[in-house]
């Protein structure tokens, strides 16, 4: 997608969230272009307008001070002068105890520029009243310009522009929400609380919005990171996390879920924390699924004791041949049937009669041993096609190519030539049509080159190279384990392997920017917790 272009005479609209600009030569009407004007970011024939009303204010004021006006007056000390434009003592102008925006940041560069320019933006302030005697004290507390004013202090003005206001505390306060959400260089959290305060004040979503020049999709998403945990969501931001990621918090929907991804957020454990949560939701509703399919027939239990209980069945959310549909037994009128959910399962059992044939304890503990194999199995599965969907989503939206073209075309060489064990077979056929949208010759099951040629190479050689090289290295099963037949125990075991193949290719992505989660470091060691249990 390509740069949006609102108001190109604006420098700033790479920053404002509007979609559409109704200030076009007329900037200085914008909120948003008013608030954060800057050295670097101005319009100048806007900044021209600005300097004009100011000089002309100034001569107004002059004027009016030579027609014998009190001078007090002129400097607004007194609440009649509200709306004024007036220079104002440096000393006499105090921060606003209850400004939302507590860091003003580093303040040098605006410093040097008012050193050199002056204030070019007048300060917004109301006068103190004193407690006891309910009259103005001489001093004012600043709504607009915390920046400028410690600015100004530090390039040494004496006195500032100033417009006198009379606003109530809270339209204060509101004011100072609404300068200060504009900015850019604010942080989601900071947004978030802000938006979250104009709410409680008595602001709609759709007010927020026109005031803020945000969006109500916006307004409504930062807000609700606030039902996150706070200390969590602060840490994340302190770790660089971007909007975009929180909004990959949105796939899921368990609050505690939620936390969990939120540690690892702007840490290279977030994509696979987040595809983890997604599978455990999935799991979470296979089993609620399951349970509502067997509660009508049967009756939980929570302990299991085999003289008295005839296992049956279970289903399993690791059930790799997708054969868990629950049935109702055809004698479930007639016999009582009993659920125990276990551990990604739910078992399935009978009264045990003397007559039945059942399970010995031999047979059993045989039974349980192969049900918590076939879960390791099926746990380490789910892993490694979850990172093998990371690698391959690294790669669909790899934009770097050309920078990474050397690497690319010696990795290339040797997937594709290598020392005579790799070549056009060890292609996945599917998987390389997935990456370069092309249609596979159903007659040889393969991409032909003469269509990889015609379509992405055209376009992109760098990435077709790319995606051909991958598409020769990597598939949804390429991990660390190995499933044996245990001849003593007769059932499979799983045990963590090397795969030096996996290895270069980590190292190969890893040289572009991909970062491995610790899961995928402790699987590549074998310290992963499935292969010590």
């Amino acid at each position: 997608m390509g740069k949006k272009s609102l108001n190109d005479r604006c420098p700033l609209q790479g920053e404002c969230e509007r979609k559409k600009c109704d200030f076009v030569h007329n900037e200085l009407e914008c909120p948003y272009y008013s608030a954060n004007a800057r050295n670097g970011y101005y319009i100048y024939d806007q900044e021209d307008i600005r300097n004009r009303t100011y000089r002309e204010r100034e001569e107004a004021d002059f004027l009016a001070s030579l027609e014998g006006k009190d001078d007090e007056t002129e400097h607004g000390s007194h609440i009649a002068d509200s709306g004024k434009m007036v220079y104002l003592p440096i000393e006499k102008l105090i921060a606003h105890p209850d400004n939302p925006r507590k860091e003003l940041g580093d303040l040098t560069e605006l410093a040097d520029s008012i050193k050199e320019n002056g204030v070019l933006q007048n300060l917004t302030v109301v006068p103190r009243i004193g407690e006891i005697t309910g009259q103005p004290t001489g001093t004012y507390t600043v709504v607009i310009g915390h920046r400028r004013l410690a600015a100004s202090k530090l390039a040494g003005l004496k006195e500032l522009p100033c417009v006198v206001s009379d606003m109530t505390l809270r339209d204060q306060v509101r004011t100072m929400l609404m300068e200060n959400i504009q900015r850019a260089d604010l942080t989601v959290y900071e947004q978030a609380q802000g938006f979250q305060m104009m709410l409680d004040m008595g602001d709609s979503i759709d007010e927020i919005a026109r005031k803020s020049g945000f969006s109500q999709t916006t307004v409504r998403r930062r807000v609700k990171l606030l039902e996150l945990d706070q200390e969590k969501f602060k840490a994340s931001v302190e770790r660089g996390a971007n909007l975009m990621d929180y909004m990959e918090l949105d796939k899921i929907t368990d609050p505690e879920l939620k936390n969990s991804v939120l540690d690892a957020i702007g840490t290279n454990n977030f994509r696979s924390a987040l595809m983890s949560a997604i599978e455990t939701e999935k799991d979470q509703q296979f089993i609620a699924d399951r349970i509502a399919d067997v509660k009508d027939w049967a009756t939980e239990i929570t302990e299991v004791s085999f003289e008295k209980y005839k296992y049956i069945r279970n289903y399993r959310k690791w059930n790799w041949e997708k054969d868990s549909v629950v049935e109702r037994p055809v004698d479930a009128d007639t016999v009582n049937y009993y659920y125990r959910v276990g551990m990604g399962q739910i078992d399935i059992y009978t009264d045990k009669t003397p007559e039945q044939n059942t399970e010995t304890e031999e047979e059993r503990h045989h039974r349980e041993r192969k049900e918590k194999s076939d879960r390791i199995y099926g746990e380490l599965r789910a892993i490694t096609q979850r990172h093998y969907e990371l690698r391959k989503g690294f790669i669909a939206g790899f934009g770097q190519a050309k920078t990474h073209l050397s690497d690319i075309c010696l990795f290339a060489a040797s997937a594709l030539i290598g020392d005579g064990e790799w070549g056009r077979d060890a292609i996945d056929a599917e998987l390389l049509s997935e990456l370069l949208n092309l249609n596979i010759d159903e007659d040889t099951d393969y991409p032909t080159f003469k269509a990889i040629a015609e379509t992405a190479a055209a376009e992109r050689p760098e990435y077709a190279l790319l995606a051909c090289a991958y598409a020769s290295f990597d598939s949804w099963d390429n991990g660390y384990y190995d499933r044996n037949w245990d001849m003593e125990r007769r059932l499979y075991i799983c045990s963590a392997t090397e795969n030096e193949e996996l290895d270069r290719l980590y190292e190969f992505l890893t040289s572009l920017g991909y970062q491995m989660s610790d899961e995928e470091k402790a699987l590549q060691a074998g310290t992963h917790g499935l292969f010590v249990e």
